[in-house]
């Protein structure tokens, strides 16, 4: 069993979030006043801690089939797996400032692990070498993490380990992760830093049937892969920001703003419903706009 580690196949119960319900104006008699949108409740605040890692209800899958997919909550972030296509369809994490600055002297690994629950629990489950890259293409494919170990290690050594497990890993070309994906993943950093806590979602796109990476390989590749980041404005509204990459070579310097997309878009492609724990009239605003880019803070 992994150590510190729970796993359930539905919400957690203590990931669902109390809606605050607030009055706005004055309602004379028989006059008609439209009210402010209530503003939701966020966590407390706790630079050091990294739960929960979800804001807003943990995404929920179209295609949810409890023998195919189960949720696994690590220490310092969560993982929705589905073995029909070996890996996350989501996952997701806390960054704040302390966590980014914390400067881990924890070494990466050499070689990704596979979580033994999933065995235990009778689902299909990846190993280091599924990923190898063929002999024709030796430097083709990277083992994508999709919660970034560098950020993720802040939270201590226990979080880097989990962080390679296989269910963390999505197959991705090394022109996209060692690029444009690594900018877009220092940009989330920079947020942290910037304005002290964002809850990031992460994921792979398939937009058709799952294919293999690779020939005779048995890991599926993904389309495009997607990010979106959430936090608290000024008066405590929630504000969001979303990105979709292709599985595609990616430069460094690309301007990452090109790749802005609205989180409808990506519940489109993706089959997840995303911060379905917020009121409807906020959350349908917030997730209809296409992203603009988040100042960039001094």
């Amino acid at each position: 069993m992994t150590t510190g580690i729970t796993r359930k196949s539905s919400r957690p119960a203590h990931c669902m979030l109390v809606i605050a319900l607030t009055l706005a104006g004055c309602v004379s008699p028989g006059s008609r006043v439209r009210t402010a949108p209530p503003l939701p409740t966020w966590p407390p605040e706790a630079p050091d801690c990294p739960s929960p890692h979800v804001v807003f209800g943990e995404p929920v899958f179209v295609g949810h089939d409890p023998e195919h997919n189960v949720t696994l909550s690590y220490g310092a972030f969560t993982v929705y797996y589905d073995d029909r296509v070996l890996g996350p369809r989501w996952v997701a994490m806390k960054l704040t400032a302390a966590v980014a600055d914390a400067n881990s002297n924890f070494d990466r690994p050499s070689r990704f692990k596979t979580d033994p629950a999933l065995d235990e629990m009778g689902f299909d489950f990846t190993t280091h070498g599924d990923y190898a890259n063929t002999s024709d293409e030796p430097r083709k494919w990277d083992r994508g993490h999709m919660v970034q170990f560098d950020d993720i290690r802040g939270h201590g050594d226990d979080a880097g380990r989990d962080s390679m497990f296989t269910t963390n890993v999505c197959p991705q070309l090394a022109a996209l992760n060692q690029r444009g994906w690594l900018s877009l993943e220092q940009r989330m950093t920079e947020y942290a830093r910037d304005f002290g806590t964002v809850w990031l979602i992460i994921g792979p796109v398939y937009d058709g049937p799952p294919r293999p990476f690779a020939p005779d390989r048995r890991v599926p590749t993904a389309d495009a892969f997607f990010r979106i980041a959430v936090r608290s404005g000024a008066a405590g509204e929630p504000l969001a920001i979303a990105f979709i990459m292709p599985q595609a070579p990616v430069p460094r310097d690309s301007n990452l703003d090109a790749f802005g997309v609205s989180i409808d878009e990506i519940e489109s492609r993706t089959g997840l419903d995303f911060l379905h724990e917020l009121p409807d009239e906020i959350e349908n605003v917030l997730e209809a706009e296409v992203s603009t880019p988040w100042p960039d803070l001094p």
